[in-house]
This record gives structure tokens, C-alpha cells and sequence, in this order.
């Protein structure tokens, strides 16, 4: 069990702007010109992730990311689209491309003085129907917590 960071390239490396200006922001909307909105990882840190768990005789499962509260934080503009712990028609999108067998998004909320978060586990859609939805998995979170305290 392990986990791997990667960068976000978005904002220094040229073909990820390309693929979001050519492909991303014209099939998902201008919210996805905020580079700071849909984190792409960079590819020389998943290429060092998938050869560091080869040496390891591991392999890559899938992503984890984050939806924040961003249809009540983010700029105006880009509130329209209610996020959750629910895949996004993007994250279809790159579960699709990627076709990892387990994707996990974590959602994030502040109410009040108080944060909550939700978690769900996602199957990416059929290979031959990439724009149909997700497939849920069952998720279980072990905790560190001793029985009985």
C-alpha cells in the first residue's frame, strides 16, 4: 500500500495548456480555465510512480483526488456545477482516458465552523461508451483507532 504526489503541470508545461485549451476548456466550459481548477499530474511524476511500484512489484490502481465546496467558494462564474463526491463530467472523462480500475474523490465542505467530507470510490465507464456514467465501488475506510476506546 502506497501512495504517490505528482505535480500539476497546468501552468508550466505546454502541452498541458494545449490539451486544456484545445480539448478540455471547449467540451467542459470556461470554468476549466482556472489553472488552479482540475489538477493534471504531471507526467514525469507518473511515469517515476508507475516505475518506482514496477521495482516494487506493485502496480498504479487508480487516483485520488478532491472536489472542494467550489460552487459556494469559487469565483461566480465558475459555480454552476454543483460539485460533490460524485464523478464531474470531467472526471468521467479522465477515468475514461485512464482506465484505472479504482478512482476515489474525496469531497470537502465547510459549513459553518465545521468541515465534513464524503467519500466514494468509482470504476471508470465502459471503454466503448466513455460518456455514460460511473460505475460506484464499495469503499471501506480502516481507521487506526483502538476497539473499545
Amino acid at each position: 500500500e502506497r501512495v504517490a504526489f505528482g505535480r500539476n503541470p497546468r501552468t508550466s508545461d505546454p502541452a498541458a495548456r494545449l490539451e486544456f485549451s484545445e480539448t478540455i476548456v471547449p467540451r467542459f466550459g470556461p470554468a476549466y480555465e482556472n489553472e488552479h481548477r482540475a489538477w493534471w499530474i504531471d507526467s514525469r511524476d507518473l511515469l517515476k510512480a508507475s516505475r518506482e511500484a514496477d521495482a516494487l512489484g506493485l502496480e498504479l490502481l487508480g487516483s485520488i483526488h478532491m472536489h472542494p465546496d467550489w460552487h459556494r467558494l469559487g469565483p461566480p462564474q465558475e459555480r454552476a456545477v454543483v460539485l460533490s463526491e460524485r464523478p464531474t463530467p470531467m472526471d468521467r472523462h479522465v477515468f475514461g482516458q485512464t482506465a484505472w480500475p479504482i478512482n476515489i474523490i474525496c469531497y470537502l465542505e465547510r459549513r459553518a465552523d465545521a468541515f465534513y467530507h464524503a467519500l466514494a470510490a468509482w470504476a471508470p465507464p465502459p471503454a466503448e461508451h466513455l460518456d455514460s456514467e460511473c460505475t460506484e465501488l464499495p469503499l471501506r475506510v480502516r481507521t487506526s483507532t483502538a476497539a473499545g476506546v
